[in-house]
């Protein structure tokens, strides 16, 4: 952190990051390639060159190292990158849904744990190619489903923000567990239901910018993948028991109540998205929790929105800022669960 200008502190993260893994593997920085994704929302489009600055001012080697810009998609290393990227991203995003069904009623206290673990495992195992994914998927959802559970309810909180912040354990302070220590259950949402979510506004985006082969590369990839995930979906609907969710409301609806126009885009406006649709899927819900890093814009003014956000949902938020300075920092979140609990 001595190295922040007053950048958001994903990129310190990411930074340091790329420097221990160099370090741990004992790699030549100068032929070691940092991979960060193209983009012109927000400050990511400054990434690239601001960690490039912090390699420089780090030194010690580092200096020699770069940065490679490439396609959020991996479309340019290669199409089956392009694929296990999504899989990744979807079987990983479902992995930890289930877990958060399961975990909070569990009988056996650190089951859902070890049975999380054992997937990472038959997962990479599947990723390396050793077997099918969906034999890999069918063997994990069916030890999910050998979790002895109790019969309770509890306040469901659904997790949104940063997307560094959200599902970094490090830098939320364990978040998910300190949610359902208190008496909560999580609902979290795999990056691949978001980029469902978002994908119309962008496409719009692009076409008002004139990158048409984004918008082909994109829809041609998100249409495959779609008809793809069908096959490995119904064996996590077993433990998760929810439908497929379809994400078909005109965003310009969505966003006019809160006097956004289809122009803008970024996080503040997938925020809101995100917001509308889990209050949509889940009508449940009692608690939104923004979880940020400080020095981030988009999540200053979507907090600055959040009477709006309470008014039309009327599910209170608790925003909560990760500085990195130490400090139990989700506390703010505990009257809320114990009132639920009341409740």
């Amino acid at each position: 952190m001595k190295y922040n200008t007053g950048q958001c502190i994903p990129a310190n993260a990411i930074a340091q990051g790329f420097v221990d893994t160099i370090q741990e593997h004992q790699l030549d920085p100068a032929n070691t390639l940092l991979w960060m994704s193209k983009s012109t929302i927000c400050n990511l489009k400054l990434y690239p060159n601001y960690i490039k600055s912090l390699l420089l001012a780090y030194g010690n080697g580092m200096e020699k190292a770069n940065i490679y810009h490439g396609e959020l998609t991996y479309i340019d290393l290669s199409v089956r990158a392009s694929i296990n990227c999504y899989f990744s991203y979807m079987f990983g995003g479902l992995l930890r849904k289930m877990g958060c069904k399961i975990r909070p009623y569990e009988v056996i206290k650190g089951t859902t744990d070890r049975v999380m673990n054992k997937s990472v495992n038959i997962l990479e195992d599947a990723f390396l190619g050793n077997r099918s994914k969906e034999d890999a998927v069918s063997q994990i959802v069916t030890h999910f489903e050998w979790i002895d559970t109790k019969q309770e309810k509890r306040p469901q909180v659904a997790i949104f923000g940063d997307l560094y912040v959200r599902d970094n354990e490090v830098m939320n302070q364990q978040l998910i567990r300190f949610i359902e220590e208190n008496g909560g259950e999580v609902i979290t949402t795999p990056y691949t239901e978001i980029g469902k979510m978002i994908a119309e506004m962008y496409y719009k985006k692009w076409f008002n910018e004139g990158l048409y082969f984004s918008i082909f590369s994109v829809k041609a990839l998100v249409s495959t993948m779609k008809m793809l995930e069908k096959k490995y979906f119904k064996y996590f609907e077993r433990v998760i028991k929810e439908p497929e969710h379809v994400y078909n409301t005109p965003p310009v609806h969505i966003l006019s109540k809160y006097n956004v126009i289809g122009e803008n885009s970024g996080e503040s406006m997938e925020n809101i998205l995100k917001i509308y649709y889990l209050s949509k899927n889940y009508p449940n819900i009692s608690l939104f929790v923004q979880a940020s890093p400080a020095f981030c814009c988009p999540s200053i003014v979507t907090e600055a929105m959040k009477q709006e956000i309470e008014r039309l949902t009327s599910i209170p938020i608790v925003s909560v800022t990760y500085d990195g300075t130490g400090g139990i920092k989700n506390e703010s979140i505990i009257p809320y669960l114990k009132f639920q609990k009341k409740v």
